[in-house]
């Protein structure tokens, strides 16, 4: 068994960040107690794109 582990590449963490982003902008509207949540998520997914770069 590989003890590989598969990181997302930078156009996988591009289209969720996106994702996250259009979430985040109708959880504003809609549902802001999970806003802070995917507001976190996105900074994760910034700062894990800054660092493969």
């Amino acid at each position: 068994m590989s003890s590989e582990h598969h990181l997302p590449s930078a156009t996988d963490l591009q289209r969720e960040l996106e994702q996250v982003r259009r979430d985040y902008a109708i959880a504003l509207k809609d549902r802001p107690e999970h806003a802070r949540a995917l507001e976190e998520r996105a900074r994760k997914l910034e700062a894990e794109l800054a660092h493969q770069k």
